[in-house]
């Protein structure tokens, strides 16, 4: 396509009525097929999103990754400095900083979140996951895999990371239900829950260090040069439960769903024939979200061939980057021995995920331990009785009855 006619395309898309964003879907694994229309049509378009406020959506992998890797573009409405305090922590986090103060805090973290701390909790995952497993083989019969091993692995990670107490932990996973999975209750119900895990996680952090966690890591720290203060630690350890719960028990059944639809590869998984970690990177690729990242103009800025106005919000979408045939040969399938380019499922630039490695390590334990343990592990239903609901930035899926 020549860049004139690409340029007439986008204005031409720009002139017709706001799309509604998200697109609607039928599919839990794969996003609609408007993605791929509006991606093949313009590489920038105009979308109303759910809640009545215009923004600007890229699908294609290279203009993502520009965006993700623009300095004009951040995570705030300029001007606007977020400050955490105890009854709100999530002002705090990290992913919703810009630098510099977005530096100081990725330096430090990082300081504590090493490779060493990722390879020593390996042996940990694997000893919850064959406990897990060993668990649905007692049952038998039809089983939740969500509920029997996709939730409890990466909350029982979690937990090691943060040194929480195993006389604490039903405590603390009870709160994270209600906050993050909406398990049931009220509105009411919810805000005293949110409210009951900041005060925990608070005091948590108020009695550290007092070990070999992360936390105890970054409180052994504090007098350091770019040291986090008590108030930040607290708020990086609410970040890291909402980015490392529920997300990766739901790549886990994401992925599982995946590879129950397609058995050559599955079969090669179980016979050893293709590299697991290969395979998961293809499942991460693949894995679909509801919204995108959102970023904010800090400047009049120029992308794909539109002039993007100072304070406006622009969605970088991941799914449909990842699945950009321009970027990957058959995009929408797993090919598990092809060249890719590295995917974004874990953004890019100074955002990039800093747990990546440690939840590329549950998800290729989680499968690993599923399918060799379980050989016969198969969907206990047809496809369409897969409870989920699309819902904020993720796809949940709610329930996934397994038999074997």
């Amino acid at each position: 396509m020549t860049e004139a006619k690409e340029a007439a395309d986008v204005r031409r898309e720009l002139a017709e009525p706001l799309p509604d964003y998200p697109f609607e879907r039928d599919s839990v694994i794969d996003p609609s097929p408007a993605l791929a229309r509006l991606r093949e049509a313009a590489p920038i378009r105009k979308v109303r999103t759910a809640g009545g406020n215009e923004a600007w959506l890229v699908t294609r992998y290279a203009d993502v990754r520009e965006v993700l890797n623009h300095p004009a573009f951040g995570t705030q409405y300029p001007g606007v400095l977020p400050a955490a305090d105890e009854n709100n922590l999530a002002a705090g986090f990290m992913f919703l900083k810009d630098p510099p103060e977005h530096t100081r805090l990725r330096r430090s973290v990082s300081r504590a979140f090493t490779a060493r701390r990722i390879s020593g909790m390996r042996e940990r995952a694997q000893e919850v996951a064959d406990g897990l497993a060993t668990a649905m083989l007692a049952r038998g019969g039809v089983v939740d895999v969500q509920e029997a091993f996709a939730y409890p692995l990466p909350i029982a990670i979690v937990s090691d990371l943060l040194g929480i107490p195993e006389a604490d932990r039903t405590r603390f996973r009870g709160w994270a239900d209600v906050v993050l999975r909406s398990a049931g209750g009220s509105e009411e119900d919810l805000g005293t829950a949110f409210a009951d895990l900041q005060r925990f996680v608070l005091d948590l952090v108020a009695a550290k260090p007092d070990g070999g966690d992360l936390l105890s890591d970054l409180a052994r720290q504090a007098g350091e040069p770019d040291g986090l203060s008590r108030l930040e630690i607290s708020s990086m350890a609410m970040g890291l439960l909402m980015a490392g719960y529920v997300t990766t028990a739901s790549a886990i059944a994401h992925g599982l769903l995946r590879l129950f639809g397609n058995p050559p590869v599955l079969r090669g998984i179980r016979t050893g024939k293709l590299d697991l970690a290969v395979v998961v990177e293809e499942l991460l690729r693949l894995q679909d979200e509801e919204v995108g990242i959102q970023r904010i103009a800090q400047s009049d800025v120029d992308i794909c061939g539109v002039r993007i106005s100072l304070g406006e919000t622009v969605i970088a979408s991941r799914a449909g980057a990842n699945r950009d045939p321009a970027e990957f040969a058959a995009a929408e399938a797993i090919v598990p021995d092809a060249a890719r380019s590295p995917h974004l499922a874990f953004g890019h630039g100074i955002h990039h995920c800093l747990g990546s490695a440690l939840a590329r390590m549950e998800l290729t334990v989680a499968l690993g331990t599923l399918f060799s343990r379980i050989p016969g592990l198969r969907p206990a239903g047809p496809p369409h009785e897969v409870r989920w609901r699309a819902e904020g930035m993720d796809v949940s899926i709610e329930r996934l009855p397994v038999t074997w």
